[in-house]
């Protein structure tokens, strides 16, 4: 058997080594991208706030683009001023935005008039600074509170007790 023992050094090798670290280093990359999540409930017919927040900016250098699944379009800030010309219907006069808040960073929306198909992922894309904030909301159904015979005796009896204890123990009455 005729076998050639090839160096370590070569070419080929090195190419080899560093192309084995290369999805480390996309991995890296991918984690360094500056990405955050969170998570807001809110209630059907209800408002939530969708936080972003980042670094305070002059208010002419606002430029924000919140999106809904990716592609509709949820609001546009452009050079500090709201661009609604290609905003979704879904969103048509359901948000407020709060610029006297960029001075401190705040860039969040007020969605109102919650409906169980807002639910979903959105995102805050800030490109002068290459960020991309996302939040997951969810919309449930308001609960209604159980009002049962159960809970109304309840304080009925509650409240006959206090006045039997009361009359009971009241020195100016006497039963006896």
């Amino acid at each position: 058997m005729n076998c050639k023992r090839v160096p370590w050094t070569t070419k080929e090798n090195t190419f080899n080594r560093m192309t084995s670290w290369l999805p480390v280093c996309v991995i890296l990359l991918m984690e360094l991208q500056d990405s955050s999540q969170e998570r807001v409930e809110g209630f059907t017919r209800g408002k939530v706030i969708l936080p972003c927040r980042y670094n305070a900016m002059p208010t002419e250098e606002v430029t924000i683009f919140w999106r809904y699944k990716d592609d509709s379009n949820v609001y546009n800030i452009v050079s500090g001023k709201a661009d609604l010309t290609d905003q979704d219907h879904q969103f048509r006069n359901r948000i407020r935005i709060f610029p006297e808040e960029w001075a401190n960073g705040n860039f969040s929306l007020l969605l109102t008039d919650l409906k169980d198909s807002d639910s979903g992922s959105y995102s805050c894309f800030i490109p002068r600074v290459n960020i991309l904030h996302q939040v997951e909301l969810s919309v449930q159904e308001k609960p209604t509170p159980e009002v049962g015979p159960k809970s109304s005796s309840m304080s009925i009896k509650g409240q006959n007790l206090i006045l039997f204890l009361f009359l009971l123990l009241s020195p100016d009455l006497h039963f006896l």
